[in-house]
């Protein structure tokens, strides 16, 4: 019944209908009680209204015997409270990974992780990062990172931004990776840690994470050693660690040390 109720949530929140549950549910092999068992379960858990009425309408063909005998069980009362489901993945708090991973960010982009401090001032004006790439504020990408972009953003922002501004940018992009990481990993992110999580932030915030990467199918498979290994199989990563541990290498060393806890 796992499958199910966990196939269920992952789709909870979308605009549903019986139909759309109903064609869900004919494509599990499970027997028909699972899948009463299995709708009833997840509606302790969505607190979606849509998803309730459309989970009601479903079970009304159920509430006399079928053709094969089967009578469903009472409808569950009601919970006070939000259960909590044994096996079933926990809820994750975005403030909280979005929290940490601004914790991993900000102090290799910035000095520290206070904007307004005096020695990031120069990070308030359009600058070049190590690459040639145009940025600004918290590691901003601005635009493509052209100097074509940097003069367009220039004409509309003027030569330099206030750390607040710098700020609004960052947790906006922030939350753009947030939710990349979310579309990518899918189920299998619940069944990472809030750290790991946020490691992954700062992965697709570097620009270091596609779908279908090696090393993030390993990830998704729960093969966490064997996904930091593959991380760190990086041209960029070899490439500046021949020349030494700079910034970049011990940042991706640290993220690949979460990833393999």
């Amino acid at each position: 019944m796992k499958e199910i109720v966990l196939g269920l949530l992952a789709i909870g929140s979308a605009p549903f209908s019986a139909d759309k549950i109903q064609d869900y549910l004919d494509k599990r092999p499970e027997p028909i009680e699972q899948k009463i068992d299995a709708v009833q379960a997840s509606e302790e858990i969505i607190s979606s209204t849509n998803f309730h009425r459309a989970a009601d309408e479903y079970l009304k063909q159920y509430d006399v015997r079928d053709k094969n005998g089967y009578t469903p069980p009472e409808p569950r009362k009601a919970a006070k409270t939000r259960p909590t489901v044994e096996d079933l993945p926990p809820d994750k708090s975005d403030s909280d990974i979005t929290s940490l991973a601004s914790d991993l960010i900000k102090p290799v982009e910035i000095y520290g992780t206070d904007i307004n401090d005096p020695r990031n001032k120069k990070f308030l004006r359009p600058y070049k990062d190590d690459v040639g790439i145009y940025t600004i504020g918290i590691g901003y990408k601005i635009g493509d990172g052209s100097k074509a972009a940097k003069d367009k953003w220039v004409k509309k922002y003027g030569n330099s931004i206030t750390p607040q501004f710098a700020e609004q940018l960052f947790n906006k992009k922030l939350n753009f990776h947030l939710n990349r990481v979310k579309d990518i990993f899918g189920l299998t992110f619940n069944d990472l840690n809030d750290q790991q999580a946020a490691v992954l932030l700062d992965i697709s915030y570097r620009g270091d994470l596609l779908p279908g990467m090696d090393w993030v199918e390993l990830l998704q498979k729960g093969e966490n050693i064997k996904a930091a290994n593959e991380y760190l199989d990086h041209k960029e990563y070899k490439r500046r660690k021949n020349k030494g541990r700079d910034g970049v290498v011990k940042r991706m060393e640290r993220n690949a040390g979460i990833l393999a806890n």
